[in-house]
């Protein structure tokens, strides 16, 4: 097997054996297609500044009007969608041994985010979810193919049948926000429906699938087996797939029998998942204050839920824990680990930079201010303003953190 020294000799050194397999069709692509996170991380970074920046403005009074559902979308769509592709793109291939994404895959999921934000911007709807579609099924062609491939060394662990699981809900949540104009305003709730499966169920989905091997493997230096064919995986798979089925009904519930129902279903399904799949109830035991925010974020998504279903009436300040708190600080987490453990900087992901704590401070502020929002809603554009510059200031601290660290290897290919 060939091995380049820009793939392996770094993280060899930071992670487990055996979780790392190279292929000779990614130890000889170019850059791009071998780390492509060194595109897609900084990518995301400028679409929230997008989503967020423009809310920001509205607050201080630069602009007349805010956006919510360009919010919404660039922010799922965009920034988070960025970092879903740019782990996915590096992980699989390392995990199953198989070929890294071909160029025009790349290209795809570069621009696919890039045109949902800016038809979004401009009210083209169908022009966003296009794009955006285009996007799910080049991840999904890749994902599959190489989790059932013969050429591929290793299986992926059970819990990553949420992935395509996680972009069926994106896709299928897709097409319902516009079968309803057609089927007539009776459906209306076919479109919250879909809202409520591509702006929350598919990033839950991907938490609780890529979740149970990153959270471990990130926390506590532990990887989970590979999913084999016998009759304790089989179950094993069945009970993720069960949990993505009441992902969905708890969607359905929320939507067309109670709003608190819906959410309490929702908290229940991601706290069991997570504690049996990633066993989030055992600290980090690997040093290193960056683990601690991945584990603060994994729990941030049961208990936005758990408090969503508590308030019902504000409920979105819970949903927010689940966006700012659980989306974000796990895509800005996970990815810090991402960068220092492929650009070989050991002792700063073993150990204490104060960047990542400030960093994981700034978020939570955030995460309080955005929850006043509606809990204090006489001062409901100030306590957003804060949660925005709250939030871009954590994006500046990831950013001057670890952009350096990333071009540092593009200035040496």
């Amino acid at each position: 097997m060939a091995h380049s020294a820009t793939v392996s000799d770094h993280e060899s050194a930071l992670i487990p054996p055996g979780v790392v397999n190279i292929s000779d069709a990614l130890a000889s692509a170019p850059l791009y297609r071998r780390e492509p996170f060194r595109l897609f991380f900084p990518l995301g970074i400028l679409l929230a500044w997008g989503g967020v920046g423009h809310w920001l403005l509205h607050a201080l009074g630069v602009l007349e009007n805010y956006r919510p559902v360009f919010h919404a979308m660039t922010q799922i769509q965009g920034f988070l969608m960025c970092f879903a592709v740019g782990f996915l793109f590096t992980m699989i291939p390392r995990r199953t041994g198989s070929a890294p994404p071909a160029s025009w895959q790349v290209l795809v999921c570069v621009l696919a985010p890039v045109v949902t934000a800016v038809a979004a911007w401009n009210e083209r709807w169908m022009v966003a979810q296009v794009a955006w579609l285009a996007l799910a099924f080049t991840l999904i062609g890749f994902a599959v193919s190489r989790f059932v491939s013969a050429t591929s060394r290793r299986r992926p662990p059970n819990s990553f049948v949420w992935i395509p699981a996680s972009l069926l809900m994106g896709i299928g949540g897709s097409l319902m926000t516009g079968a309803y104009g057609a089927l007539g305003v009776e459906y209306t709730w076919l479109h919250q429906l879909g809202l409520r499966l591509v702006l929350q169920g598919m990033f839950v989905g991907f938490v609780l699938g890529v979740g149970g091997l990153a959270i471990p493997l990130m926390t506590r230096g532990q990887a989970p087996p590979d999913g084999e064919s016998t009759a304790a995986d089989y179950r094993a798979r069945a009970g993720h797939i069960t949990g993505a089925a009441l992902l969905v009904a708890s969607f359905v519930i929320e939507t067309r029998v109670s709003l608190q129902a819906g959410l309490l279903l929702r908290a229940v399904d991601v706290l069991v998942v997570l504690l049996l799949g990633a066993q989030i109830w055992r600290v980090p035991s690997e040093p290193g204050w960056n683990r601690w925010l991945i584990w603060l974020a994994a729990w941030m998504l049961p208990a936005g839920y758990f408090i969503a279903a508590a308030f019902p009436h504000e409920y979105k300040g819970g949903l927010h824990v689940v966006f700012i708190g659980g989306f974000a600080l796990l895509a800005l987490a996970v990815s810090a680990q991402v960068v220092l453990g492929h650009g070989g900087y050991r002792e700063q992901m073993l150990g204490r930079p104060w960047q990542v704590p400030l960093m994981g401070g700034l978020i939570v502020a955030a995460v309080v201010a955005r929850v006043l929002v509606e809990f204090d809603r006489q001062h409901f554009f100030v306590w957003l303003g804060i949660a925005a510059a709250l939030f871009l200031a954590a994006t500046l601290v990831w950013a001057a953190f670890l952009v350096p660290k990333l071009m540092a290897r593009l200035r040496d290919s």
